[in-house]
């Protein structure tokens, strides 16, 4: 079950401006950095190339040396934060740093709050039964709000807006959407499993959050909007 669903992932990631992982390392020396919300872009000096980088924020400066777990190689890519395009960049995360806001190594290839458990000792839960829709209207917030105050929002419906930084369409059968507002993401799951959006894309989000939430395989979530109804602006 968890292959057939890993390939559903993947296949979602296969776009032509999508170039899967081969799980090389990346060491070298930062040349430049430039801060773009949650995540940190990098120009990598290696032995013989230069590379950019987007990695999760953390606390770098020019002329550090790190190695790069390499994820994902995306193509001319548009970062809507620093208003440039990169003709080629690795998503990675530094060598040995357990927290990431991305990564192809558990189901989905978006849930940055996933934790990998003994996947032996559990099981998917596929219909997604133990989660709350409430019927209420929407508050108006931001994300940011929204994880700094999760306890105000669980079990309510929110209306939010922000930029797509990661999709996967017909993942058991949703559409699972991570969207960013300034410096804070947040998923957000659809039972639309083709919902029209790509990365870059501004979207107007209304869903109820859940907290807490375990879907099986040690895929945990701290909050995670559920029943989304999304709408492109």
């Amino acid at each position: 079950m968890i292959k057939k669903l890993t390939m559903a992932c993947l296949g979602t990631l296969l776009a032509a401006n999508t170039l899967l992982a081969t799980n090389t390392m990346h060491t070298g020396k930062i040349l430049e950095l430039q801060n773009a919300g949650i995540y940190v872009y990098i120009k990598l000096k290696k032995q013989n190339e230069e590379i950019w980088a987007a990695i999760p924020k953390t606390d770098l400066k020019v002329g550090d040396n790190v190695t790069l777990k390499e994820e994902l190689w995306m193509k001319n890519f548009k970062s809507t934060a620093l208003e440039k395009t990169f003709e080629k960049v690795l998503f990675a995360e530094i060598d040995g740093q357990k927290k990431a806001i991305h990564g192809v190594d558990n189901v989905h290839g978006i849930h940055g709050q996933a934790i990998k458990k003994d996947m032996k000792q559990e099981k998917p839960n596929p219909k997604f039964d133990d989660i709350t829709i409430s019927k209420e209207k929407a508050i108006s917030t931001t994300i940011e709000e929204i994880q700094k105050n999760p306890m105000n929002y669980k079990n309510k419906n929110v209306l939010v807006e922000g930029e797509v930084i990661q999709v996967s369409n017909k993942v058991m059968g949703n559409t699972w959407i991570k969207i960013q507002d300034k410096s804070e993401a947040i998923i957000f799951r659809s039972t639309n499993e083709d919902e029209k959006v790509k990365i870059g894309d501004k979207i107007k989000v209304t869903g109820t959050i859940n907290t807490d939430v375990d879907y099986g395989y040690g895929f945990k979530y701290k909050i995670i909007g559920v029943n989304a109804k999304v709408e492109k602006l």
